[in-house]
């Protein structure tokens, strides 16, 4: 249902005229979501409270899908640790099918749950970062409790926690894509820029006022671009996104070794986009690439989709190339072609920036 929702609201073109009426409806049920959902945040925002111990920082955005917050939660969560803290990440698991019960896992505890039972991101910050302990559940407040008191954390990080109001954190981070900003700036009419279900906002750009910080994630320095006045009085830190490098049967290897194939990507992200724009930039040509959409439940028809795919329209593939998130649920799969992992790095621009956010937790 999700990826039905995104090849509507992403159509372009000629598509965009066959999608239409389901654009139409979208919109017309736009007004009702968001009403509801502004009462729910109300309605939070009356229960709000602290019942736990730890320090508490909440990492959200108002967009639907991919924004990056999981690689600035492993960056953060590393950068903690590494200071000597105990460090538990809070998830909700999103997508793994067997969601009736929650789960502690505590530090340097890996290995013990399957990927059905905590889900793809999950599994993929727990190869990151194995020192940190892990809380998955659906309601995030319960498990912020549950977590506090079973491992004693000295910071707790929520994984998307912007619209909990109901929780009262240390510091409340907005992360969000240097593009979307740039959108809304130069008033493109893009579906980052529409209310769900009708496109990407969760809520309007207006509730980034909310914020302790803005997270803002691109490639460009901070000296190109500057966020919109109503919201340059956040204390802002831009980061840099960076393809590191490629793993392949375990050898990490430099990028540039794409340059010499004809990769394939494939992958289940929501920020798609963004990875074919990093790729680009980075000089890498792409044999073929396919989304097949966020959190995507791989089987084995989808690999011989992929075979068939990486053979059309006369540019032969001799590899295939997709991310951490995705490989985590392809250990099983048997592929025609090597295989090969993109390694991602966000960075700050400016570390100072980041210490005064971070200094209520030091």
């Amino acid at each position: 249902m999700r990826r039905f929702w995104e090849i509507i609201i992403s159509a372009e073109g000629s598509n965009r005229f066959y999608c239409f009426p389901f654009i139409c409806l979208f919109w017309c049920i736009t007004p009702l979501y968001q009403l509801l959902s502004r009462y729910n945040l109300k309605k939070r925002k009356s229960r709000c409270s602290r019942d736990w111990n730890s320090k508490l920082i909440s990492i959200g955005s108002i967009m639907v899908g991919g924004s990056g917050k999981t690689p600035l939660t492993i960056w953060l969560a590393r950068r903690f640790i590494d200071s000597g803290k105990k460090v538990v990440v809070l998830h909700s698991g999103y997508g793994r099918k067997i969601d009736d019960k929650d789960i502690i896992i505590g530090y340097n505890q890996t290995g013990q749950y399957s990927l059905n039972q905590i889900g793809d991101e999950t599994a993929m910050m727990i190869g990151e970062i194995p020192e940190a302990g892990f809380a998955i559940g659906s309601d995030k407040k319960k498990m912020l409790i549950k977590a506090d008191q079973k491992l004693s954390p000295d910071i707790i990080i929520i994984d998307d926690g912007f619209q909990r109001l109901d929780i009262e954190k240390d510091i409340d981070i907005a992360v969000i894509d240097q593009s979307t900003l740039s959108n809304f700036k130069n008033g493109l009419n893009e579906s980052n820029q529409r209310l769900f279900p009708s496109g990407k906002l969760r809520e309007p750009l207006s509730a980034l006022k909310r914020a302790d910080s803005l997270f803002v994630i691109g490639t460009n320095s901070s000296s190109d671009f500057s966020p919109q006045n109503e919201l340059s009085e956040k204390r802002t830190v831009y980061w840099r996104a960076e393809i590191l490098g490629v793993i392949c049967d375990g050898k990490v290897l430099p990028l540039d070794i794409l340059k010499e194939h004809k990769p394939f990507l494939f992958a289940g992200l929501g920020s798609y986009d963004r990875l074919l724009t990093m790729l680009e930039s980075n000089g890498i040509e792409l044999a073929g690439e396919y989304n097949f959409g966020d959190h995507h439940d791989y089987d084995k028809s989808d690999i011989e989709h992929l075979k068939d795919m990486a053979r059309i329209k006369g540019a032969k593939a001799d590899c295939y190339l997709t991310t951490a998130k995705d490989m985590v649920k392809l250990s099983d799969m048997k592929f025609d072609l090597p295989v090969y992992c993109l390694v991602f790095s966000v960075e700050p621009h400016d570390m100072s920036a980041l210490d005064d956010v971070l200094e209520i937790v030091k």
